[in-house]
């Protein structure tokens, strides 16, 4: 039996309409948000009843010049706050409702004011606790085609993108991308009925189980760009330190995966040298359309398809090649790193896999840019490292692996894999902007390397040049003359 402990907290539940416009914005706009450190998560999730009860630890530090004497929190528009502690056990007053985002009208979540028994000082730490409880719904409606989530005995995920656990933050696209994440620790402890999983991409702990349930415990391996909690009635496969685990009906695909892992890591590990560390790598199958992602520390979530058909395993190579991925400095990043992920997972279908569809697939590229990016539309006028403060990373996805086809056929692949290694060995522990990865690559492909980052990441020169150029192999040529 669920109890909900309101220790004494003063909840103000408030229609839409009413919400006061500390709610919505930040205490001081010019201080930044408290970035998290680690986060705990303990949940009780009823899949026969769809919801789940939470309670979640924050520990947060003020990185800002000012103290912080109030805490913006977002959850799902079906979760409610039942209350707040902070680190002493007192009950901390919180404020919230459930409101649109002032910036993206179809996008609603339940934003809470948190006020603190202590402020924060700069430089300083905090720790809060929220207990909280609810249904869970997706985003679809707001273009989050991905974000599908609920609570169901078959598929249960809980991650930030339909927040299923609190996050700092006020409803505003614009301030969270002024406010990125960090990497942070984590910790979990996920009770389930008896035959389900509850997984992350960290060190699996022991499990307990208790009357019919179970609860499964995690920790990160160390700081992770995000926090995912995949649920359904998995089975395992491992081999050394990567584990895949995977719907019932698909062992034959999960050993497959495995393989492919394998053949795949070794080549990225050519191109871009190696990691800090041999990957200790987690892969949860999710079902098709609810958006692969990949991490070393947070993990692979990877749809099924690529458990079902060597032709999809496109999809894996794509986010396994995201582990090459030094953190990006830029904020908002133009996500150029996902163009470089689409370039290499058809060049390592190629490789191993032997694919023949390559080009083809290009010059489907090709023809979606040249139909889409019109000189009058703003990917066609906005430059490629501008994409993320206007919104237009999705055409990053197309932009960039073009562009970095054209690297490869102007440096050749050996020299663009010299340029892509040095320049993940240079940044892979300090970060990397867009900058670094452009000199990296005028440095080892000199002159014919910056006509093209001139025309595909700083200018909009590729639009007119695709538009002339009658294929792919003219498009080539022209950048040779």
């Amino acid at each position: 039996m669920r109890t909900w402990s309101w220790c004494g907290v003063i909840v103000l539940a408030l229609a839409a309409g009413a919400v006061p416009p500390r709610l919505h914005a930040q205490q001081n706009p010019d201080n930044p948000l408290p970035q998290l450190q680690s986060l705990a998560l303990t949940a009780d999730v009823d899949v026969d009843a769809g919801t789940l009860a939470g309670v979640t630890t924050l520990v947060l530090r003020n990185t800002g010049a000012s103290e912080v004497r109030a805490l913006p929190l977002l959850l799902n528009r079906l979760l409610r706050v039942d209350s707040v502690l902070d680190a002493e056990g007192n009950a901390l007053p919180v404020q919230q409702a459930v409101v649109a985002f002032e910036d993206v009208d179809t996008w609603q979540v339940t934003a809470a004011r948190v006020q603190l028994r202590v402020p924060i000082a700069a430089g300083d730490s905090t720790a809060v606790v929220v207990h909280y409880h609810g249904h869970l719904v997706g985003y679809t409606e707001v273009g989050m085609l991905y974000v599908r989530d609920r609570i169901d005995r078959e598929f249960t995920i809980l991650r930030e993108d339909a927040f299923a656990f609190p996050k700092v933050g006020v409803p505003s696209v614009a301030s969270m991308r002024a406010n990125p994440q960090p990497p942070f620790a984590f910790s979990t402890a996920i009770t389930v009925p008896e035959g389900l999983m509850a997984v992350t991409g960290g060190r699996q702990l022991p499990a307990e189980t208790h009357d019919g349930r179970v609860t499964w415990r995690s920790e990160s391996r160390g700081p992770a760009p995000y926090l995912i909690v995949s649920i359904a009635p998995y089975r395992v496969a491992q081999r050394g330190e990567i584990r895949v685990y995977h719907f019932p009906e698909d062992s034959v695909g999960a050993q497959i995966v495995l393989g492919a892992i394998g053949a795949a890591a070794d080549r990225l590990a050519e191109i871009f040298g190696p990691l800090r560390a041999a990957p200790s790598l987690v892969v949860m199958e999710i079902p098709e359309g609810w958006g692969s992602q990949a991490s070393l520390a947070g993990g692979i979530i990877q749809e099924a398809p690529a458990f079902r058909s060597r032709d999809q395993l496109q999809a894996l190579y794509h986010e396994l090649s995201h582990l090459w991925n030094a953190r990006d400095l830029d904020a908002p990043s133009p996500r150029w790193n996902e163009g470089l992920a689409s370039y290499l997972q058809g060049r390592l279908a190629r490789e191993l896999d032997g694919w023949t569809g390559e080009r083809a697939a290009l010059e489907r590229v090709r023809t979606r840019l040249i139909e889409s990016c019109t000189a009058d539309t703003p990917c066609g006028t906005i430059p490629m490292r501008d994409y993320g403060r206007a919104s237009l990373t999705d055409r990053s996805y197309l932009v960039a692996r073009l562009m970095f086809w054209l690297l490869a056929e102007s440096m050749g692949e050996e020299r663009l894999d010299t340029a892509l290694r040095e320049h993940f060995q240079r940044v892979r522990e300090t970060g990397t902007r867009t900058d670094d990865l452009r000199a990296a690559l005028i440095r080892v492909g000199g002159e014919p390397a910056r006509r093209i980052l001139d025309d595909w990441l700083d200018g909009t020169g590729w639009v007119a040049r695709l538009s002339a150029a009658p294929d792919l192999a003219a498009l080539r040529e022209g950048y040779r003359r």
